[in-house]
């Protein structure tokens, strides 16, 4: 009898260890979950800020050192009274940018001031994050634009011929940069007027596409996105021009801000493609992930 019950009691305890292992091990064997981090979206977007404001703060001593060089020029004596003409509108046109550049100051002021909030209340839900980061990309926009125009309206007003070719409506070169100093100053309905003129009288002049550039980016800057498509495609018709890596770049933008992705990563591979040297790539590859 005693037997019997010592083996029951063995039997038992076995079967006891045998369970309690069956169910200890898969726990135990279990390997630990990878824990995958990733970055946080507010981080990225503050980052992106930090460079913009760097971006910003470059393009704002350019213009002062262009300001102090005109300024330079202007107490100058010996200046011929076509350049002193052409001095007094780039002036202006520095002046304006300086409005401009401060515009653009306030508006990565107040984006900082959204994102600050945010971070208030911890959420960061999804609409939240696309509207601060289309904000961004039309802040980031500004910038690129306004620097580009910003050396094109130096570029133009140093290398101006010594006879310039004038036109029956005045001096191209002249409404070129008055056009341009439109767009800088947001009055973008004036300058596609005048940089269409500009192409209408004179298709092979050495500035009638980036013209045609500028009339893309006035649409951009309205945001009439379809519109600008049409005007960038049209920059590849000019042979020998300077912009068309800036116009692929712009169209690849354009579908980004419509919202076809899908076109806009083409887009962008077209750049890389064609323009592998263009400044734009490595934004353009950026865009594509």
């Amino acid at each position: 009898m005693k037997q019997t019950k010592l083996l029951s009691n063995t039997i038992f305890f076995v079967t006891f260890c045998v369970v309690c292992m069956i169910l200890v091990l898969p726990l135990s064997a279990k390997p630990k979950e990878k824990t995958v981090t990733t970055p946080d979206p507010l981080l990225i977007v503050n980052s992106r800020i930090d460079s913009l404001e760097q971006d910003l703060n470059e393009t704002i001593d350019r213009v002062n050192r262009l300001s102090g060089n005109i300024q330079g020029i202007q107490n100058t004596q010996d200046v011929p009274d076509y350049y002193g003409k052409q001095i007094a509108k780039l002036d202006s046109s520095t002046k304006a940018l300086v409005m401009v550049t401060a515009s653009i100051s306030q508006d990565i002021a107040k984006l900082k001031r959204q994102i600050s909030q945010s971070e208030q209340r911890a959420v960061y839900i999804d609409s939240i994050n696309f509207e601060i980061l289309s904000q961004l990309v039309i802040l980031e926009n500004r910038i690129v634009s306004l620097g580009s125009s910003l050396s094109e309206t130096r570029q133009v007003s140093v290398s101006a011929p010594a006879q310039p070719a004038v036109t029956a409506t005045g001096n191209y070169r002249d409404r070129y940069l008055q056009a341009l100093t439109f767009h800088q100053n947001g009055d973008n309905e004036k300058a596609i007027e005048l940089f269409r003129q500009l192409l209408e009288e004179d298709r092979y002049h050495e500035l009638a596409d980036n013209a045609q550039y500028w009339i893309g980016e006035c649409y951009y800057t309205l945001k009439q996105y379809r519109h600008a498509i049409v005007e960038f495609e049209k920059v590849f018709a000019f042979k020998q021009t300077n912009k068309d890596d800036d116009a692929q770049f712009k169209i690849g933008l354009c579908y980004v801000a419509i919202g076809d992705r899908e076109k806009a990563i083409d887009e962008f591979q077209r750049l890389v493609d064609y323009y592998p040297q263009s400044e734009f790539v490595k934004n353009a590859q950026q865009l594509m992930k």
